[in-house]
C-alpha cells in the first residue's frame, strides 16, 4: 500500500501538485473497468464451476 502511495505522490509531483479533472476522471474509469472486469471475471468462473460439477 505503501509504495502506491509513493506512485501517487510522484504522480501528483510530475503534474506540479495539482489534481486535473481529466487525470482524476481517467483515474476513476480506470478503477471502475478493474473492478467490473474483476466481477464479471468471479461470475464467468462461478458459472464454469457450476456447469462442470451439473454435468457429472
Amino acid at each position: 500500500m505503501d509504495k502506491r502511495l509513493e506512485l501517487l505522490q510522484r504522480l501528483l509531483d510530475a503534474n506540479g501538485g495539482k489534481m486535473n479533472g481529466k487525470f482524476l476522471i481517467a483515474v476513476a474509469v480506470v478503477a471502475v473497468i478493474v473492478v467490473v472486469g474483476f466481477i464479471a471475471f468471479r461470475l464467468i468462473l462461478v458459472e464454469m464451476i457450476l456447469s462442470l460439477r451439473d454435468s457429472r
